[in-house]
C-alpha cells in the first residue's frame, strides 16, 4: 500500500498543534510551580509630556549631568525621502535633551542651553553609558556598528549659555553584512565594567574598554576594543570628518536559532592577567544561552596584544520561557546559609537572574556558582512584554525577631547583630530581606517600578523570593514603551553650577503638563531636592523618563519610594543599632 506525502497545509497544521500543545503544558507547569501575582500597582497622578521628531527606541539620563538625557531615534526611510545611499532602509538620530521640559534661568539674561542633535544614515538601536567611566557613551546601530562618544558639558565664552555636545570618537564594526549584503542590527550591548587608559595623555592615549552584544542575525560575541581618550575639543584628535576606525577584538560566544535581543554579563574571576565572567544572552528563540568567557584583564596597566579571547558554551535553556527572551538582569550574588538541626552551616553563593519575554512574564532564577545551571524560583506575569530592565537601587532590611510589619533598614555591608543601647546582643537575628528597585520596559502596558526581594529567613508558607508592583505608568503613551529611564533627585548645588535644569519646551514640538485623567495643567511639579528629603526623613524621590516608539512621546514623571522611608525611619526610631 502507497502512502501518499502529507501536504504543506497538512504539516502546518500538525506543527501548529505541536506548538500550542508544548506552549499550553508549559504555562500549566509554571502555573502549578509559581502562580502569578494579581497586585494592581498605583499610577502616577501627575506627568509632563513632549513629543518628538522621530521614533523613540533608547534613551539615557546622563550619570554625570542628570538633567540631560540622551535618545536614539530608529526610523524607515520612506520611498519619497532622499537617501545617502542606494541601499539604505533606515536612519536615525542621537539627541542630548533636558530631562525637564521647562527652562529655568538661574540669572538675569542666561540663555537656554545648547544641545548637540547628530544625525544618521541608520537607526540607533542601543545606548550606554560606561559604568566605570560616565562621559564614555557607546551607541548600536543598524548596519552592525558601534560608535563612540564622549559627553561634555560646558560655558560658553561669555558664560551666559551651556552648551552639551557629543565629541565623536570612533567608530567599530563589529558585525559583518551577511553573503547578500545584508547588515546586521546590533540588537544590544553591555559594557564589561573594567577600563583601563594608556598611551601620553592628550596625544596618543587611548581607553582599553570591553564590551558583549548580539545581532540580529542571532550571534551573540566579545569584544576589547582601543578608544581615543579624547576628553575635550581642544584635543587635537577632534575631526570634523569621519571619526577614525576603533581597533577591536571579538570573539562569538554563542548563537541563537533567530534574532538576538538581549544580553548581559556576570563577572567571576579575575587575575592581574585575565577576566573571566559569564555571558548570558537571549533570542526570538525563546532560548537563554550561557558562556563563560575568558578575555585579557582590561583595568591591568600590561596587556598583552597576543593574548586571545576564549568562549566556553555552558548551558542551553530553552523549556521555560513561552515566547522570546528579550531582558536579562544579573543581580550581585547573594550568600545564604542552611543547617540541619544540630548539623553543621553550610555556605552557598547564588546569582539572582532576571528575566524578560515577550510572554509578558517576568522570571526570577537562581544560578548556582558552582554548576552555573538556573533553577526558576518565581514568575509574574506584568501584562505586557517585558522589553527592558533597570536596577535603580538596592538595600537590605532587617524584621526583628521575625517580625514582617517592624522592618529596619541596614547597610549593605553590615554583619548582622542586634545591638541595644544597653549593650545587650540578641541572639535572635531576625530576617534579613534584600530589596532591589527595578524599572521596567513593558511595550503596551508602559512602564513600571517594582521591588524585587530575596527573604534569608522566609516566614512559614512565604517563598523566598517577591515581586512587588508599585507603580505603572500608561497614561501618557500611546504605542509600545520600548526605553525608560530615572534618576535620583539630588540638591540643584550639586548639578554642575550654571545650568543646572536648564530645559525648554523642544523647538517645532509640543509640551505640556497633564494629570492621570489627560487633563492640561498650568505647570510642571518643582524639583524637590533629594538631600533635604533625607535630612527630614522624606522618602527618596525619583525622576523616571519613559518613551513611546510610534507616537514618539517623551513622558517625565515622579516615582517615591516610601517603603524605603519607611524601614529608614523604623532604624532611626527603634532605640537599636545594627552592629557587627
Amino acid at each position: 500500500m502507497a502512502i501518499s506525502k502529507p501536504s504543506l497545509t497538512d504539516l502546518i497544521k500538525n506543527l501548529k498543534l505541536i506548538l500550542q500543545s508544548r506552549y499550553s503544558a508549559t504555562k500549566q507547569n509554571s502555573r502549578d510551580r509559581h502562580p502569578l501575582s494579581k497586585m494592581e500597582p498605583s499610577e502616577p497622578q501627575d506627568y509632563v509630556t513632549r513629543t518628538a521628531l522621530q521614533e523613540i527606541d533608547t534613551v539615557e539620563i546622563s550619570p554625570l549631568h542628570p538633567e540631560y538625557m540622551v535618545i536614539g531615534t530608529y526610523s524607515l526611510v520612506k520611498t519619497s525621502e532622499p537617501r545617502d545611499y542606494e541601499a539604505q532602509t533606515r536612519k536615525g538620530t542621537l539627541q542630548i535633551l533636558p530631562v525637564s521640559s521647562i527652562f529655568k534661568p538661574k540669572y538675569a539674561g542666561m540663555l537656554p542651553p545648547s544641545l548637540d542633535k547628530l544625525d544618521f544614515s541608520c537607526a540607533i538601536v542601543d545606548i550606554h553609558f560606561h559604568p566605570s567611566d560616565p562621559s564614555l557613551l557607546g551607541a548600536a546601530t543598524s548596519i552592525g556598528e558601534i560608535h563612540f562618544f564622549r559627553f561634555i558639558k560646558h560655558g560658553d565664552v561669555l558664560g551666559r549659555r551651556v552648551l552639551v555636545r557629543l565629541i565623536p570618537l570612533g567608530i567599530a564594526k563589529v558585525a559583518e553584512d551577511d553573503q547578500h549584503g545584508l547588515s546586521a542590527l546590533v540588537t544590544q550591548f553591555t559594557w564589561l565594567p573594567d577600563l583601563s587608559t594608556h598611551g601620553i595623555r592628550d596625544l596618543n592615549d587611548f581607553q582599553r574598554v570591553g564590551l558583549a552584544f548580539t545581532t540580529s542575525f542571532g550571534d551573540t560575541k566579545i569584544a576589547s576594543l582601543e578608544i581615543p581618550a579624547i576628553r575635550d575639543l581642544n584635543d587635537h584628535r577632534v575631526s570634523s570628518t569621519k571619526p577614525p576606525d576603533v581597533h577591536f577584538k571579538r570573539e562569538q560566544v554563542s548563537h541563537h536559532e533567530l534574532e538576538a535581543w538581549t544580553v548581559s554579563t556576570f563577572p567571576l574571576a579575575s587575575t592581574h592577567d585575565n577576566t573571566t565572567c559569564l555571558v548570558l544572552s537571549g533570542g526570538d528563540d525563546s532560548a537563554l544561552l550561557a558562556a563563560q568567557v575568558t578575555l585579557p584583564n582590561l583595568s591591568s596597566s600590561q596587556f598583552d596584544e597576543d593574548q586571545t579571547i576564549t568562549s566556553s558554551p555552558l548551558w542551553k535553556e530553552r523549556r521555560t520561557h513561552t515566547a522570546g527572551v528579550v531582558a536579562i538582569l544579573p543581580l550581585p550574588r547573594i550568600r545564604t546559609t542552611t543547617s540541619s538541626r544540630g548539623g553543621p552551616e553550610t555556605v552557598k553563593e547564588i546569582v539572582p537572574l532576571v528575566t524578560g519575554s515577550y510572554d509578558e512574564i517576568l522570571r526570577v532564577f537562581e544560578l548556582d556558582l558552582v554548576t552555573f545551571r538556573p533553577t526558576l524560583k518565581t514568575e509574574i506575569s506584568l501584562s505586557g512584554g517585558v522589553w527592558r530592565l533597570k536596577v535603580l537601587d538596592q538595600y537590605s532590611t532587617l524584621s526583628l525577631h521575625g517580625a514582617s510589619n517592624d522592618e529596619h533598614l541596614i547597610d549593605k555591608d553590615q554583619k548582622i547583630g542586634i545591638v541595644h543601647d544597653s549593650g545587650r546582643q540578641d541572639s535572635d537575628l531576625g530576617n534579613v530581606k534584600q530589596h532591589t528597585l527595578i524599572l521596567a520596559s513593558l511595550m503596551h502596558t508602559g512602564a513600571m517600578l517594582l521591588r524585587l526581594t530575596y527573604s534569608h529567613r522566609p516566614l512559614p508558607g512565604e517563598d523566598a523570593w517577591t515581586v512587588t508592583p508599585l507603580t505603572k505608568f500608561r497614561a501618557g503613551h500611546e504605542s509600545m514603551v520600548y526605553c525608560c529611564d530615572a534618576s535620583l533627585e539630588v540638591d540643584d548645588q550639586e548639578l554642575g553650577g550654571m545650568g543646572s535644569n536648564p530645559s525648554e519646551p523642544l523647538r517645532g514640538q509640543e509640551s505640556e503638563t497633564r494629570d492621570s485623567n489627560g487633563k492640561g495643567k498650568d505647570k510642571a511639579s518643582p524639583t524637590l531636592d533629594a538631600n533635604t528629603q533625607h535630612h527630614k526623613g522624606s522618602p527618596p524621590m525619583y525622576t523616571v523618563v519613559s518613551t513611546s516608539f510610534y507616537d514618539m512621546k517623551i513622558c517625565t514623571w515622579k516615582f517615591v519610594d516610601e517603603y524605603k522611608a519607611t524601614v529608614k525611619h523604623n532604624a532611626a526610631a527603634s532605640g537599636v543599632r545594627i552592629g557587627k
